[in-house]
């Protein structure tokens, strides 16, 4: 009698859920409850075969978190990624666009554009300057402290 035996990796669905996929959630501009996605927990195995059948684990290799939106794999760890709020997406706009030389004033006026009210506006660059301004003595023109020649006359700005 010829009997075959071995071994192989097998991936089994454990378990899913919903979960925060990075993935969806930055391709996304909606509410953070609608970012929710169905995720499945895959475990990776080990198997004992006989006539190429797996019969029964017997080691677990790892496991990963499969996005069913966007079909992304992630480490276990995914599971406890909060996406940014909304404040942090806009603290975080304003500080690259300050970065980058736009003036504070075309900001908030970039900022309005976009519907925001003034006030909005002005707290939000506000909250990220928090008075670290400097001026283009050519132009007069505000910027983020850090700034070195201003983008919209070439003047070397002092800091």
């Amino acid at each position: 009698m010829f009997i075959i035996f071995g071994t192989r990796g097998r991936e089994v669905n454990e378990r899913g859920g919903q979960f925060n996929c990075p993935n969806c959630c930055s391709k996304q501009n909606i509410t953070t409850d609608e970012k929710q996605q169905k995720y499945t927990q895959i475990k990776i195995a080990k198997y004992f075969t006989l006539f190429f059948i797996p019969i029964f684990s017997y080691s677990t290799i790892g496991r990963y978190i499969k996005c069913n939106q966007c079909n992304s794999d992630y480490n276990e760890n995914v599971l406890d990624y909060v996406p940014p709020t909304f404040e942090e997406q806009i603290a975080s706009y304003v500080e690259q666009e300050l970065k980058s030389g736009t003036p504070i004033s075309m900001l908030v006026n970039k900022l309005k554009a976009q519907g925001f009210d003034e006030s909005q506006s002005t707290t939000a660059v506000d909250n990220v300057v928090n008075g670290n301004i400097v001026s283009c003595h050519q132009c007069n023109m505000d910027f983020l402290k850090g700034i070195e020649k201003c983008p919209l006359c070439e003047g070397r700005i002092s800091n």
